[in-house]
């Protein structure tokens, strides 16, 4: 068996995530923004001992807000996540979770779906909203967490990645 030994060189990634928003709904009073929207970067240091734990780096700097306007008859919307271009690097998982609804709202904000992993297929972050507006900016709405996992050290190699990831906000 083969165990791969990581050198005492620190390995360094910057990771830029990009944020792209869409949306596809019949109200131009729909939207939905993002409240930081710069790099998150990753700094790995190699471990000291063969058979390394799957290592997590996270980034939770992130608000997630919207406003919907949906009639009581229409269906609910949902709020999707895919990546839109570039790749994770070889190696690593990236994971997302929506914490639920922060705010002063009384109105009809989405359920969590929990920790998704992302790909480039659309999967739900949000979904039941209603008519509502969970505020802008920071410390209102929905704490995004990235989740960057390391599944393979030996395939993890130094450089700078950039992934785009895109919010699509959708009746269902």
């Amino acid at each position: 068996m083969n165990i791969p030994i990581l050198s005492t060189k620190k390995c360094t990634f910057i990771l830029c995530v990009m944020f792209l928003l869409s949306g596809s709904f019949a109200s131009a009073q729909n939207r939905i923004s993002v409240s930081k929207r710069s790099p998150i970067y990753m700094d790995l240091k190699p471990g000291n001992s063969a058979g390394l734990a799957k290592e997590v780096i996270i980034d939770n700097s992130q608000w997630l807000n919207y406003s919907t306007l949906v009639h009581p008859s229409d269906p609910t919307m949902s709020i999707t996540v895919e990546i839109a271009s570039g790749s994770v690097p070889d190696g690593m998982e990236l994971q997302i979770e929506a914490g639920s609804y922060t705010g002063i709202s009384k109105s009809k904000q989405g359920n969590p779906s929990g920790k998704i992993y992302v790909s480039n297929r659309p999967r739900v972050l949000i979904d039941n909203i209603g008519t509502c507006y969970t505020g802008s900016g920071r410390n209102e709405g929905h704490q995004i967490t990235f989740s960057f996992v390391i599944t393979d050290y030996a395939k993890v190699k130094a450089g700078t990645h950039t992934v785009n990831v895109q919010y699509t906000i959708t009746q269902q």
